[in-house]
Parts: C-alpha cells; sequence; structure tokens
C-alpha cells in the first residue's frame, strides 16, 4: 500500500478488531493512518482485500459460510445496524441475509453490500 505499511501491521489492526479491543470506528481510523482507503469482504470466505492508493493487500479466508440464495432485505439491514458484533458473527448474519460481499469506502463513508442476484444495499458509515 503505502510506504508505511506492511502486512503484519495489518494484521495487527485486523486483529485487534476481530477480538474486540477496538471499536469500528477505531478500526476504520487505524486502516486510514496506514493508508487504507477501502476495503471488500468476500462474505463466504472473510477474505478481505484492503487498498490503499497504490497498492492493495489480501488476506488469507477465515471461514467457509454458505450465503443464503434468499435475498433478505429487511434481515440485512438488522445484521447491518449491529456491525458492532463480532466480525465472525456480524459474517454469519449478512450471510444469512443473503450478502455475498461488502465494500467499505472510508474516504467516501458509505459500505455497498451486495447479494447473490445483484441486490444492494448502500449504506452511510456507522460511525
Amino acid at each position: 500500500m503505502t510506504e508505511k505499511l506492511t502486512e503484519e501491521e495489518l494484521h495487527k489492526i485486523i486483529e485487534r478488531r476481530s477480538t474486540g479491543k477496538t471499536s469500528f470506528a477505531e478500526f476504520l481510523e487505524e486502516l486510514v493512518k496506514i493508508g487504507v482507503s477501502q476495503y471488500t469482504i468476500n462474505v463466504a470466505t472473510g477474505q478481505a482485500t484492503y487498498k490503499g492508493e497504490h497498492s492493495e493487500l489480501e488476506t488469507d479466508p477465515q471461514v467457509d459460510f454458505i450465503i443464503s440464495d434468499q435475498f433478505n432485505r429487511d434481515q440485512a439491514l438488522k445484521a447491518i445496524n449491529y456491525i458492532a458484533l463480532p466480525f465472525l458473527d456480524f459474517l454469519r448474519e449478512i450471510a444469512n441475509a443473503g450478502i455475498s460481499t461488502y465494500t467499505v469506502n472510508i474516504r467516501e463513508k458509505k459500505s455497498i453490500y451486495f447479494g447473490m442476484n445483484g441486490d444492494q444495499i448502500v449504506e452511510p458509515l456507522q460511525l
């Protein structure tokens, strides 16, 4: 990413968020400090791609969730409102609602959740 980012540093930030040591807002602040402007999560695997201005870094898969083939907007919105859940619980909830991937654009302060059949939910970041 930028000269400041190392894979080890990114993993430390992710670990702090995954274990609940930092809030979602703090997580985003830490990402910005190391040059991350956007990231995309594959909900089925938990694999993430973090993007900076000049590069990107991909994490290893963490889970093997089944994405519901029935998109449930209300269930997805309810899960999105609980983004403070531990990361893997959050992924499980949105997988059950039919969300296959999501992108968090830190600069634009929004998240876009994508369903299996092209459904989308655009939400402002909850900080």
